[in-house]
């Protein structure tokens, strides 16, 4: 992707040690003792390229020698470009001068390629050029991966915060000349870092005539405005010249994690701000979401730190996104306390109560249960004699048939031979018929005796079925009562956990009335890390006639947590609880509204 020819700093040995020198510095001792006095003429000399002496460095461990890298030349061509250092040409007093092999002036692709291993924003291709990919702000991982590369250890731990991004580093390695250097925008578009450099005056005519164009806006942060009744920041250019139109600005969503003391670090900064332009109408715009990766730093003073913190949530703005989210399922934010749920707390006196009424009942049931087996043994009894009787009357019903035959036999024979019939004959059938009438009374007693035995059969079954009722109807009210105490004993657990809820800081309460459903939103940093915040969300329902009674076993949780590098982190935050709340069974019959933020 070609070479820099243009090189803001040079390695410049002193004494016994290398030191890295500024084109700069060297222009002012030139101003200072004039262009060719003795004091130039002493170091004039002593430059080398300073990404070679990276390199080799890099390469061999240790400080190279002086004809191991090669020498520059100082150039003040400060009335048409500016002042810096380029390789001496070949006709100059070395002729073997030129780059070695890695130099990142030479060819800035393995430099390229280191950066874009740290940072997910930016990728090399084979042929050398970096894609930027700065925004496509979904990508926030903590690793990188570059999808050009085949070597699968090419990925590392990304240092987003608290340091320089991609553009920053390019910036600092090539100074001004960076503008020499080849990308590719999300756009698809090679172009030269120079052919998308513009100030804010530049940009606003480019605006006019183009809705968005991917650019690097330059110029002086003005002021970084409050954040407006839409919710947005503003941040101003400083404008050179006087001009009808408005200053060009950077606009950070109301969404966004930065808040105004996160951007304070720009005002009265030369920067540079790499973005796709917008057009409002009545003042050209870029939207600023990640300051290390879009965001330039032209005036840095030498080891400079980085002047961005690590973004902090800010609770108070959490809040209204809670709100806003749960207005669009019917929730009201209410003044609800702990105390206010107090209905299980102030009936608890009842769980002795219903415990001795418990006790009793299952008294009763176990009485009856005896009565019942002692009934069932009864009726047993019974059903034996019963059969034993049915045994007894068939067998006299056997002998009575069988003397009213014999009865039958003797009384036809006396019929015949009568006046020849002895007297014994007749005493005989006397026997008979007494034995006969007997019999009868017998059976007769055995009737009477096994008709008793069947109603005393039916009555214990009766008995019986009686006391199974009693037993289910104890068995019912152990049962409701049981569950009366549980619940109650439940509702004084979830009593307390809402309590508990309620009185942690950042806690805060809606109810949905048509839904029957109260809802605690507790918000707080994770005990594990500071950074990353963790929202339980409860839910609870509740009796359509007493609302601070609860119903303890329709009670449902959720908890998720949110990470302060995610830079959209308020619209995380909602989406995230909107797609919690999409899923929960008390709310999925509500109608959902939307409501609409506009920048002005």
């Amino acid at each position: 992707m070609g070479f820099v020819t243009s090189m803001q700093y040079a390695i410049r040995e002193n004494g016994s040690r290398w030191e890295r020198e500024t084109a700069e510095r060297v222009l002012r001792i030139r101003e200072k003792y004039g262009y060719n006095s003795q004091e130039y003429e002493d170091i004039k000399d002593s430059f080398y390229c300073y990404g070679c002496y990276l390199k080799w460095k890099e390469v061999h461990g240790n400080d190279p020698n002086k004809g191991e890298i090669p020498l520059l030349t100082h150039v003040d061509n400060t009335k048409v470009g500016g002042t810096y250092f380029r390789l001496r040409h070949l006709n100059e007093k070395n002729e073997e001068n030129k780059h070695n092999v890695g130099c990142c002036f030479n060819d800035p692709t393995g430099y390229l390629k280191n950066i874009s291993n740290g940072f997910d924003c930016i990728d090399v291709d084979p042929k050398g050029v970096p894609h930027l990919t700065i925004l496509k702000k979904t990508q926030s991982k903590r690793t990188k991966n570059n999808r050009f590369s085949t070597d699968k250890r090419d990925s590392t731990e990304r240092k987003q915060y608290q340091s320089f991004g991609a553009l920053q580093r390019i910036y600092n390695r090539y100074n001004n000349a960076w503008t020499e250097l080849i990308v590719k925008t999300e756009d698809d578009n090679n172009v030269k870092i120079k052919d998308i450099l513009f100030s804010s005056s530049e940009a606003k005519k480019i605006v006019q005539n183009h809705q968005e164009t991917i650019l690097i806006v330059t110029g002086v942060i003005k002021k970084v405005e409050n954040r407006n009744n839409g919710g947005y920041i503003n941040i101003i250019f400083k404008e050179k010249e006087n001009t009808p139109l408005p200053s060009f600005r950077l606009f950070v969503s109301p969404d966004h994690i930065y808040h105004e003391g996160d951007l304070k670090c720009l005002e009265n900064r030369n920067i540079g701000c790499y973005g796709r332009t917008r057009n409002n109408k009545t003042f050209a715009q870029m939207e600023l979401f990640s300051l290390p990766n879009q965001i330039v730093f032209f005036d840095l003073e030498e080891n400079e730190p980085c002047p961005f913190t690590l973004p902090v949530i800010d609770l108070k703005r959490v809040e209204p996104i809670i709100t806003d989210t749960l207005s669009a399922h019917k929730a009201v934010k209410t003044t609800a306390n702990g105390e206010d749920f107090s209905y299980y707390l102030k009936n608890q006196e009842n769980i002795p109560l219903l415990e001795k009424q418990i006790e009793q009942t299952i008294m009763k049931r176990e009485e009856l249960l005896q009565e019942k087996e002692h009934r069932i043994k009864v009726r047993d009894r019974n059903v034996n004699e019963k059969e034993r009787l049915i045994v007894q009357l068939n067998n006299k019903k056997d002998e009575l048939v069988t003397v009213k035959n014999m009865l039958e036999k003797k009384s036809s024979f006396i019929e015949r031979v009568f006046n020849i019939f002895k007297m014994n004959e007749l005493k005989k059938i006397n026997s008979l018929l007494s034995q006969k009438e007997i019999i009868e009374e017998e059976i007769n007693d055995l009737k009477q005796e096994f008709y008793v035995k069947s109603n005393d059969i039916v009555d214990t079954e009766n008995f019986i079925k009686h006391i199974e009722f009693n037993v289910v109807d104890t068995q019912t009210r152990i049962s409701t009562t049981l569950q009366v105490m549980d619940d109650l004993k439940q509702g004084l657990k979830i009593g307390k956990i809402w309590k508990g809820v309620l009185e942690k800081e950042n806690c805060y309460m809606y109810h949905i009335s048509t839904a029957n459903l109260w809802i605690a939103i507790q918000i707080s940093e994770a005990v594990y890390n500071s950074s990353i915040l963790e929202i339980k969300c409860l839910f609870q329902s509740c009796y359509e006639d007493n609302e601070m009674r609860f119903y303890p076993q329709k009670i449902q949780s959720i908890v998720f947590n949110i990470s302060s590098n995610d830079l959209m982190v308020y619209q995380k935050i909602k989406n995230e609880l909107t797609n919690r709340l999409r899923y929960l069974p008390f709310l999925k019959k509500l109608k959902i509204t939307k409501k609409k933020t506009v920048n002005g």
